[in-house]
């Protein structure tokens, strides 16, 4: 009986979902951790950060690991598979016989035998190192390494960004309480996502699959501009399907307006057609659901039909972007060809609106964070309340 491949598209897609809505650097760590040794069905996990004080790498987060073996004492840069700071993974098969490996002793007492090394990378810096265990002899595949390297660097980003959240959120909470407001914390919050139900997609097409997301999320991930996340989703996701064209629109909720905020590949004439309602333009989008449209020049959810034919628009794939359990917009994408999207086609861009979401509701998140410290900074100068006490 042959093992199957996981799945490596669904599993990057679910773990994406978890980082990214996780705006707590702790919350990021002990996921991916968790995560990786799952997918990858290891012994353990652990993740350490670089300490440039000390020269050492700190435990953060683990899963797996004794406590006996998390208290054997802290692991130095320069003696502890020092390759992986040079942005490099390193795998060692016999962990207790290896003159790089730190306390050797330990790791036999544990059951480790070998140790994968992978470098967590945030703005260019080899910011820690996930380790990954394994309890008996083992031989890494390619995409496995791949694999491993991606959540690496997915969490690299996401330790990037958190950061700068909590950063901003602890001086908003710092001037807030010299100032005596009492606001609710803006970082703390909770995200739920759908997932999608499983297919028959061999390992090839999921392997391609992962790979365009993983490069797509990485790119989006880099922009905390809400308006240049939305263009490089949009730029991004049409590249990666060849489509025609694509169009990234958010809902006004006050207007029930779909509001053009990105769009690639279309033609101001078609842009400029006229208003999309909510309740008249493919609206079982926005109640959360994919639609798939094959002839846009007779189906009757679309609402500017003509527009579509003159534009050379056969199909549509119309898929809603969720935010905080909410249908915050739709993103669409239109082919020349009828019938031009799959099934598979659907689950994909599905997944990629979904990581748009996450992506577009952090970068406003920051936004309003900044703005807000701003204000309050503001604030506190006209009041008087940044001057040291004494001053006159």
């Amino acid at each position: 009986m042959s093992h199957r491949p996981p799945d490596y598209f669904r599993i990057f897609f679910e773990t994406s979902q978890s980082l990214l809505s996780s705006l707590s650097v702790q919350e990021t760590l002990k996921l991916l951790v968790k995560r990786t040794v799952r997918a990858l069905d290891l012994k353990a996990g652990s993740l350490l950060l670089v300490n440039p004080e000390t020269n050492q790498l700190e435990l953060v987060a683990s899963h797996l690991l004794s406590k006996r073996y998390l208290a054997k004492g802290r692991l130095h840069l320069d003696r502890s598979i020092p390759e992986v700071m040079e942005k490099r993974t390193v795998y060692i098969a016999d962990a207790a016989n290896d003159p790089r490996v730190e306390y050797r002793a330990e790791k036999r007492a544990e059951g480790i035998h070998g140790v994968l090394s992978v470098p967590l990378v945030a703005r260019e810096q080899v910011v820690g190192v996930l380790r990954l265990y394994t309890s008996g002899p083992r031989e890494f595949r390619e995409e496995e390494l791949e694999f491993a390297a991606a959540l690496a660097e997915l969490g690299g980003l996401a330790i990037a960004n958190a950061r700068i959240y909590e950063a901003e959120g602890v001086q908003l909470t710092s001037l807030l309480r010299g100032l005596g407001v009492d606001l609710p914390d803006p970082m703390q919050r909770k995200q739920r996502f759908r997932s999608f139900a499983p297919r028959a997609t061999g390992p090839a097409r999921t392997m391609e699959e992962f790979r365009a997301l993983h490069a797509i999320t990485t790119t989006i991930l880099g922009a905390l501009d809400s308006a240049a996340a939305q263009e490089r989703i949009i730029a991004e996701v049409v590249a990666t399907t060849g489509a025609k064209g694509g169009a990234l629109r958010l809902l006004d909720q006050n207007t029930g307006e779909l509001v053009l905020t990105a769009s690639r590949g279309l033609s101001k004439e078609y842009l400029s057609k006229g208003t999309l309602h909510a309740d008249r333009s493919i609206r079982d989008a926005l109640a959360g659901d994919p639609v798939l449209v094959d002839d846009a020049g007779s189906d009757p959810r679309v609402e500017y039909p003509e527009a579509a034919a003159r534009e050379g628009i056969a199909s549509i794939l119309s898929v809603p972007i969720i935010a905080r359990e909410r249908v915050i917009g739709v993103l669409r994408l239109y082919s020349a060809v009828p019938g031009r999207y799959s099934r598979d086609d659907v689950v994909f861009v599905s997944a990629l609106a979904e990581i748009a979401g996450v992506a577009i509701a952090n970068a406003r998140l920051y936004e309003r964070t900044t703005y807000d410290l701003a204000f309050w900074q503001t604030t506190a100068r006209y009041l008087g309340q940044d001057r040291e006490p004494g001053s006159e």
